[in-house]
């Protein structure tokens, strides 16, 4: 499968343009640095070998939907940064 994730980058808008040009030419690429100073979280994709539908980005997160041409299925995906506090065992995650 021809998807990366990145998590924890705080790669600048623009130096996440560079890597994507430079190193990754082909692919295409998402990041919610429009929500946070830096981009947190970037998912790069090989677009001949797979589609990638974003269905929702926050600050701390990315979903989408990934469609491989080669095997002929799509599953969701969720490129996640842990939460900043901790719950206790009892304490609903919600």
């Amino acid at each position: 499968m021809d998807v990366c994730g990145l998590l924890v980058t705080k790669l600048s808008s623009f130096k996440v343009s560079l890597l994507q040009k430079f190193k990754l030419k082909n692919w295409k690429f998402l990041s919610n640095a429009s929500m946070t100073l830096n981009a947190r979280i970037v998912v790069f994709w090989n677009p001949s070998t797979v589609k990638v539908d974003l269905l929702d980005f926050l600050a701390q997160g990315i979903h989408v939907l990934i469609y491989s041409f080669i095997h002929q299925f799509s599953f969701f995906c969720h490129f996640c940064l842990w939460l900043s506090h901790y719950y206790s065992k009892d304490t609903p995650m919600g």
